[in-house]
């Protein structure tokens, strides 16, 4: 009895399962991260005791009777049977948001999660950035994603929007589209970079911010803080929908390794661990609990137990990959925690706190008619208003770390389909065995519920107990869903469900169901290009340059693009014109009579993106106002004066006459060894000369070819061969 006293004292006066309410309000992790950073204002950000303070705030779940009771163990089966409420988590899209506010709840992460978090900076600059090929001076967005509030492992994989990419070791991108061209050929073809700090106190200010912005000095390395910085470089219009098809900065929501400060005592250190035993003592811990080390050295013994799946392979039993939130409060932590591996808590006489993970043992303790005041039992019953399937959401490391719903433990065909949630598991066997669990716990054979007289001091700790009443006609063994101290009094308040021990240790092999299936799709962002481009002067205009460019009919959710340019007539630049819906052809019309013009075609998408440019090397055609060539000259002929050579001729009698062109080759009479020497303007039918000063001594042939205004030449004349002495 004396033990029992003491035993009792230590109960009373224990707080191992809530939490004093005077504890005070939870505070936010960080306001104002440097808010005005683009005005030139700065906040600094410090985290101290802000996330410790807030994470032990709050009491019993709020709500009824189930904060009225001063609870002593309790288990997922309560969650199941509806005596607890069902933690509330965010989604893996929440999880794996940016978002900007002035007030941020810090995450602390445990395992390896797929995630996003806030900024903690954002801001343009034109600053200069060195890329593996030189300066890059383009304006870039400059922003870091706040991953965890502690130190972390770090980086196993970084998502920007929904792709995976890979970095150098200076954290430039180098997976397309970020890397628009790969190889890439010079500075500007490096979009996007990731620098990655994993919380530890010797980790320095990031050297980008520091270079980039006066407001940022060596001070504000984020110390504790897990976080990304990162910059986006503004590319050319017609690469901007490629590289952001978002239409700004990437999301960045990696695959992170979180908590590197597990403490395991069977090895007596601290480093990253998923052990779902590790990781509820140490949020138990963190929140301010103690805990027995020898009892979770054994529980995580368990936790390590491999256990085979379906596909025939094995894997740990029970790992817990989760983001906790500052805002949540101890209880609503631990029914996650539940969830994720079927944990039982219990609020030991020594004042610690106590955990099992899902595992059966022989009961130690059966309890008898004596030791019941009143005992109320319900078989389990069948009916169309029962659930007659349970599945349970979870997060798929193979769809990206998305949400996934794992295949269904069917009771009854007929029933209804029941869908629970744990964000905390990433395997679908660990989901099915949980799932499996939650519904035998659900719909057991026997619900026991009654008021125990002081042995209930004898069942704290006791997760399984067989219950043998004569009275009642009941003998099986029970899991405890919940057990409570009922207030003024030694009595104690037990809810139980019957058990099987193979409901804990299903056989995969046999009963496991196929994962959902879903097909996998290569997305191919590749818009194709039309196949060429061919143009043509348009004749008879009456002295208007113009050509027609012409491409391959295109499939009808593509739209065309055509660019041009004529450095010759002052178009320096690309100019754009937008094709019309159907057309495979596209005139230029008021062009510079005479000039080169260069010109390429894509295709793009409603959603503006592009193909590449056809062809690679333009397409040059010459503008061309008048297409008839003028006759043939009506006289030809030459001499020497002293060094020089003169020529003379008289133009044909043709309205399209404009000039004369004429070549000259030396010491040969092939005109494929002419080179054009001059051209001379002149009237239809009006005789004309030029001369050719000092060509030097030789033989040198003439020939001469009549032009009109486009500079379409009439038929040759020549050759005339002058020597020169």
């Amino acid at each position: 009895m004396r033990l029992r006293s003491l035993a009792l004292a230590a109960l009373l006066s224990t707080t191992c399962f809530s939490t004093p309410a005077e504890a005070g309000p939870v505070i936010p992790f960080i306001q104002g991260v440097w808010v005005g950073l683009t005005t030139g204002a700065a906040a600094g950000a410090g985290i101290s005791g802000a996330f410790a303070v807030g994470m032990n705030a709050g009491a019993w779940l709020v709500g009824g009777s189930f904060l009225s009771r001063v609870v002593v163990s309790i288990g997922m089966s309560a969650l199941a049977q509806s005596l607890a409420p069902k933690p509330q988590m965010p989604s893996p899209p929440e999880i794996m948001a940016n978002y900007a506010q002035d007030v941020s709840w810090q995450d602390r992460v445990y395992g390896r999660v797929r995630k996003g978090g806030p900024y903690a900076l954002a801001a343009y600059s034109s600053a200069s950035m060195t890329t593996p090929l030189g300066s890059d001076n383009r304006r870039k967005r400059h922003y870091g994603v706040i991953i965890a509030a502690h130190s972390t492992l770090g980086p196993v994989q970084h998502y920007l929007d929904k792709w995976p990419v890979e970095t150098d070791a200076n954290g430039w991108v180098l997976t397309d589209p970020v890397l628009w061209r790969n190889p890439p050929a010079k500075s500007t073809d490096y979009h996007g970079s990731i620098r990655t700090y994993t919380g530890h106190s010797d980790q320095g200010a990031d050297p980008v911010w520091r270079a980039t912005f006066p407001e940022v000095s060596e001070s504000d390395d984020f110390s504790g803080l897990s976080y990304a910085a990162l910059s986006a470089a503004r590319p050319s219009m017609e690469e901007f929908q490629n590289i952001y098809p978002g239409g700004r900065e990437w999301a960045y929501a990696p695959v992170w390794d979180g908590c590197d400060t597990v403490y395991d005592p069977r090895t007596d250190s601290r480093s990253w661990s998923n052990n779902a035993a590790l990781v509820i003592a140490d949020v138990a811990t963190w929140f301010g609990k103690e805990v027995d080390w020898d009892e979770v050295a054994a529980e995580a013994d368990i936790s390590d137990q491999l256990v085979t799946n379906r596909d025939g392979g094995t894997q740990r039993r029970w790992t817990i990959n989760t983001v906790l939130r500052s805002d949540m409060t101890w209880e609503q932590v631990r029914a996650h925690l539940m969830m994720c591996c079927d944990a039982w808590f219990y609020e030991r006489p020594d004042g610690k706190l106590g955990f099992k993970v899902g595992a059966y043992s022989a009961p130690t303790l059966t309890l008898t008619d004596e030791d019941f005041l009143s005992l109320s039992i319900r078989h389990k019953a069948t009916g169309p208003d029962e659930v007659g399937s349970y599945a349970l959401r979870y997060v798929e490391p193979a769809r990206d770390w998305s949400g996934e719903v794992s295949g269904a433990v069917v009771l009854n065909p007929l029933g209804d389909r029941s869908e629970e949630e744990c964000n905390g598991v990433d395997s679908h066997n660990q989901a099915w065995r949980i799932i499996w669990r939650w519904a035998k716990a659900a719909q057991p054979e026997w619900q026991v519920s009654g008021t125990l007289k002081v042995i209930g001091y004898d069942c704290i700790g006791e997760r399984f107990l067989r219950i043998r009443h004569a009275e009642a006609g009941i003998d099986c063994v029970v899991e405890v869903a919940m057990l409570s101290r009922n207030a003024g009094s030694h009595t104690f308040s037990i809810e139980a469900a019957s058990v099987d021990p193979g409901d804990f240790d299903p056989d995969a092999l046999a009963l496991e169901p196929p994962r959902t299936l879903r097909a996998t799709i290569s997305e191919d962002r590749i818009v194709t290009a039309p196949g060429s481009l061919s143009g043509s002067v348009i004749e008879g205009t009456g002295g208007v340059a113009m050509i027609e460019y012409v491409w391959p009919a295109q499939p009808e959710d593509l739209r065309q693009q055509l660019r041009f340019r004529s450095p010759g007539a002052g178009i320096a630049d690309w100019q754009m014109i937008d094709v019309g819906a159907g057309q495979s052809t596209q005139v230029l019309s008021a062009l510079v009579d005479g000039q080169d013009y260069e010109a390429q075609i894509r295709n793009r998408t409603g959603g503006n993106r592009v193909s590449a440019w056809v062809p690679e090397a333009p397409l040059v055609l010459r503008a061309v106002a008048n297409s008839v060539p003028p006759a043939a000259m009506q006289h030809f002929t030459g001499a020497a004066a002293g060094s020089s050579v003169g020529l003379a001729f008289i133009p044909p009698n043709d309205p399209v006459y404009a000039a004369a062109r004429i070549w000259r080759a030396t010491n040969s009479t092939s005109f494929d060894d002419a080179v054009h020497v001059g051209t001379e303007y002149g009237a239809p039918n009006l005789a004309d000369e030029w001369s050719d000063p000092a060509p030097g001594v030789g033989d040198h042939s003439y020939w001469i070819e009549p032009l009109n205004g486009s500079g379409i030449a009439g038929p040759r004349s020549g050759p005339v061969t002058i020597t020169i002495i």
